[in-house]
């Protein structure tokens, strides 16, 4: 069955041709809470190829499944085969234009394929015949192609564990779309694939694990993580080939109990944010979910008041945020800040920090503690670090304490 956590509120698109594989990968998506737009192409590549199209189109009438089609024959002359393509080439690209016309038309946060096991051990052969040197072979269970996310959820099945499946849950489907593998078929499939042992299929898959295995186990501590409900180290996180990076994230984000998706764009958006130079950055997901940058970790917040945030004051002058105003236009001295300190960085206590009172290095969050401050107070409250890194000022709370600086320094919370 297919275990991946969908985002309840939007739509995923599932290709299907009524051959097989698709057929037994909707029915295995009927019995999830996904919601499903069906896409389909008619080539009309067989004399059965308008019969199928028709029934798959009134099989998802009767399962009240929305279904995007395209007829290949009214395409425009511009998108018609080209001499210099082949028909496999041609129906690719078609195929990929119409999938992306209608996953920005849904908004779509992923696109479901197919794909089994005989075409992960043909791309690995591939692979091999070709001599690439990649971080990562074989297909992913999850990546991106033309700003597009592409869940294939079908790997682990070969295509027998696929035609029991359709027996087994009595699911329809048209042996006329295999003729059509058959003749677009690569040779590896048709002349080695065809022709393995079960003792080989599992030998080359095995195989494939070995060349694999460091990106598989960085993926595999990741999962752990994830299950775990703790945090992803970023540095580790950047060293995953692109598939593996944008599987793990989108595992950690649909982890949390809004199931948020993720688009090509915000993988690419959360890989710039875990290169970026600043040490805080936010990301919103969706609703109250926010992807959080704390130093080296990345963490999934719901409490906006409780998220990291940073600021650099770049000289003596003001400061508006959502935490705090400040107004140091005449120096800040009076709070030990010096023009010597510029740029200072105004933040949240982060759990390493150190601070020197009255000649001790004593914890941040543990002077708020010692301080009796509130703990709704302790996420908005700032700490000052000067150019070189060090913490220069942390501002002492008291209960019904009086400002008496010169330096204007007003905190937007509200105590408890």
């Amino acid at each position: 069955m297919i275990s991946y956590n969908f985002d309840p509120t939007a739509d995923y698109l599932a290709a299907v041709t009524y051959g097989p594989d698709s057929m037994a990968m909707l029915d295995m998506l009927l019995k999830t809470d996904a919601h499903i737009v069906v896409v389909a192409l008619n080539y009309h590549k067989f004399a059965e190829s308008d019969e199928d199209f028709e029934l798959l189109q009134k099989y998802c009438k009767e399962k009240n499944l929305r279904f995007e089609g395209l007829d290949a024959d009214t395409l425009p002359e511009e998108k018609q085969m080209r001499d210099d393509e082949t028909f496999s080439e041609w129906a690719r690209r078609t195929r990929y234009d119409f999938f992306k016309e209608i996953y920005t038309k849904y908004h779509a946060a992923g696109l479901l394929i197919a794909h089994q096991q005989d075409d992960l051990i043909e791309t690995y052969l591939l692979q091999k015949q070709r001599n690439r040197k990649l971080a990562k072979y074989g297909l992913s269970d999850v990546s991106t192609n033309m700003g597009m996310l592409i869940i294939r959820p079908l790997l682990h099945y070969s295509r027998q564990d696929i035609l029991d499946y359709l027996a087994e849950n009595r699911v329809p489907y048209s042996s006329s779309f295999s003729r059509f593998e058959d003749e677009m078929m690569n040779p590896i499939r048709r002349d080695v694939i065809s022709k393995m042992t079960e003792i080989d299929r599992e030998n080359l898959i095995a195989e494939m694990d070995a060349v694999n295995s460091e990106t598989t186990e960085l993926v595999h501590d990741f999962d752990e993580d994830i299950a775990d409900g703790e945090e992803l180290e970023i540095r580790a996180l950047i060293a995953l080939p692109p598939d593996a990076f944008a599987r793990t994230l989108v595992k950690f984000v649909s982890a949390s109990p809004d199931h948020p998706s993720l688009s090509a764009d915000d993988i690419a958006d959360i890989r710039k944010l875990c290169l970026a130079p600043q040490p805080n950055l936010i990301k919103k997901l969706k609703g109250n979910t926010y992807l959080i940058k704390e130093y080296d970790v990345l963490t999934i917040g719901n409490n906006f008041e409780a998220l990291p945030y940073s600021y650099v004051l770049e000289a003596p002058g003001e400061l508006h945020t959502d935490q705090f105003d400040l107004d140091f236009s005449m120096g800040a001295e009076d709070r030990g800040i010096t023009s010597d300190d510029y740029p200072v960085t105004i933040r949240s206590a982060l759990p390493a920090d150190n601070y020197v009172v009255h000649g001790y290095l004593e914890p941040v969050r543990q002077l708020y503690s010692f301080w009796k401050m509130p703990v709704k107070m302790r996420y908005v409250w700032p700490v000052f670090v000067n150019k070189d890194g060090k913490i220069i000022y942390v501002p002492r709370y008291r209960q019904n304490f009086r400002e008496y600086h010169t330096s204007v320094l007003n905190l937007h919370v509200k105590p408890e």
